[in-house]
Order: C-alpha cells, then sequence, then structure tokens
C-alpha cells in the first residue's frame, strides 16, 4: 500500500492506500492500536476484485496524539479529513473491532458520500462492554486507565509480553503476533494513549447508532471469537433495516489478517449483490 499524510485536528494522520483511485473505495476503519500494515492482505485480495482500500492509523495507535485530547468525534472527524484529502466523492464504510463502532458514526456523518456498511467482527458493545471474555478484560483495564492513568503501571506490567501470546491470541505467525500486541509492548505513555482512544470509542449507544443507519449493511461474526460477542453483531443486524448477517463457526478474532482472503470475498460478494461496485 502506499502512504500518505493528512492533517487533522491537529495531528498528522498516516494514511495507507491499497488499490487504485479510480475503483469502488472501501474506507476501512482499523481497530486501535492496530498498524496499517496489518491490512496488507485484506487490500490485495480487494485489489483483485475490483475495489480500493483506504485505512489510516487512529488516533491512540502509534501515531500521535495527546492522551487526554481523543474522543469518538475526534475519530470521525479524522475519517472525513481522509475522504476529503483524497478527493473520494463515495466510499464503502467498513471497520474491524473497535473500527466498526466508529465506522458507525462515519457514515452517518458521510451522508450519502456513504455507499454501504460492513462492520468485521465488531466490537459493537450492547450492555457496555464486547461480549465476549478477553474483549471484556481489555476494555476494563481501559476504563480504569482513562478514569486514573497512575493504574497504567500496574496494568503496564500484567499485559506485558511474556511469550505466551501466540497461544492466548490463537496466531501462529510471529510477526502478525508482534503486530497485534504492540499496544502492550510500548512504554507507559504508549499504554495510557491507548486506553484513552479504546476508551473513545465507548461512549455511544450502540442500538442508537444502528438504527439511523440508511445504507445497505453487512454485519460478520465468529462464534470462537474471544474479543466480542457474535451475539452483538447479530443484535445489531437486527436494528438495520435489510442488514445481513454472516456468523462462521470458527477463525477467530483475528481471521482478518490470519485469513484476510475469507473476509474480502464476503465484503466483495455483497457490495456485488446490493450493486454497489458500479
Amino acid at each position: 500500500m502506499r502512504s500518505e499524510r493528512v492533517p487533522s485536528g491537529g495531528v498528522s494522520l498516516d494514511v495507507a492506500v491499497g488499490g487504485q483511485d479510480d475503483l469502488p473505495t472501501v474506507l476501512f476503519i482499523n481497530a486501535i492500536g492496530m498498524e496499517n500494515r496489518l491490512l496488507d492482505g485484506l487490500a490485495e485480495r480487494l485489489r483483485s476484485a475490483g475495489l480500493n482500500l483506504v485505512t489510516w492509523e487512529l488516533r491512540g495507535s502509534p501515531g500521535p496524539s495527546d492522551v487526554r485530547e481523543v474522543s469518538l468525534r475526534d475519530h470521525t472527524a479524522d475519517a472525513l479529513a481522509v475522504v476529503d484529502a483524497l478527493g473520494l466523492s463515495h466510499v464503502h464504510v467498513a471497520g474491524w473491532c473497535t473500527g466498526a463502532s466508529i465506522a458507525l458514526f462515519v457514515a452517518r456523518e458521510l451522508g450519502e458520500r456513504a455507499l454501504s456498511f460492513t462492520s468485521v467482527d465488531g466490537a459493537l458493545l450492547f450492555d457496555g462492554v464486547p461480549g465476549a471474555r478477553l474483549g471484556n478484560a481489555v476494555f476494563d483495564m481501559c476504563a480504569q486507565i482513562a478514569a486514573d492513568a497512575g493504574r497504567a503501571g500496574y496494568f503496564h506490567d500484567v499485559v506485558r509480553p511474556r511469550g505466551n501470546e501466540a497461544a492466548v491470541l490463537g496466531v501462529d505467525d510471529d510477526d502478525l503476533v508482534r503486530m497485534l500486541t504492540l499496544p502492550y509492548r510500548q512504554g507507559l505513555d504508549e499504554l495510557t494513549r491507548f486506553a484513552f482512544g479504546i476508551s473513545a470509542t465507548c461512549d455511544y449507544d450502540p442500538a442508537a447508532a444502528c438504527e439511523e443507519l440508511s445504507v445497505p449493511a453487512l454485519f460478520l461474526a465468529r462464534q470462537d471469537d474471544a474479543m466480542v460477542g457474535h451475539r452483538n453483531s447479530q443484535r445489531a443486524a437486527g436494528l438495520v433495516d435489510g442488514a445481513e448477517v454472516q456468523v462462521a463457526a470458527s477463525g477467530g478474532h483475528y481471521a482478518l489478517f490470519t485469513d484476510p482472503a475469507e473476509t474480502a470475498h464476503a465484503m466483495a460478494a455483497f457490495l456485488l449483490k446490493a450493486g454497489l461496485t458500479a
């Protein structure tokens, strides 16, 4: 993917473009704390399907931002800044994990410029939590740090890598494990920034946000996802008129990266079926 720099609200966003500018564009919002290069595989496969992927590293990720000055509104404004800077007239809005929460608001703010919405293993916080064991623990940690930054030292020691990350995540690729655990491999300031970035995605009513969606919508989830509950995706889909939901039996939370072809195929098929790729 080629890199661009886009200014937004006093920070410089690291934007990645994974296809040709004249192709229909998927504005893909990755999770807080994740690097652009994690989406290389998805971008390649979407490009083969005739789609351009655009993404950026969110505040609270490796990029710079003051830990106490990030909000859901900031994340949404950053998305609009990327769309405007790249001159994108219309986009398909998609998001993974916490990025799916942000994507709900990006789709609303874009109005007629948003052609569709896709949630990939979305952390859609019905009942205030992701709805799965590991995800609930991560969100609780972030909430505690956001409420009292002095707690970051305790959690930094608790979550620092100890060599068992592959087993915990269910991922065999060492490089992928390093990328997925980046927020926990850095210092106290970085972990605190990550916690504030995560907490910014919690301040909304998921039911109301889903009910406001007015574009074709697809919700992808997995029964064995230990980070976010697949039932939350099913619940969200039930609130969106005409939405599709696909719940796979296996693959885990990180299937987007371990098997990007599956997600790309599902997204491309959805857009083709809805007549949205012309």
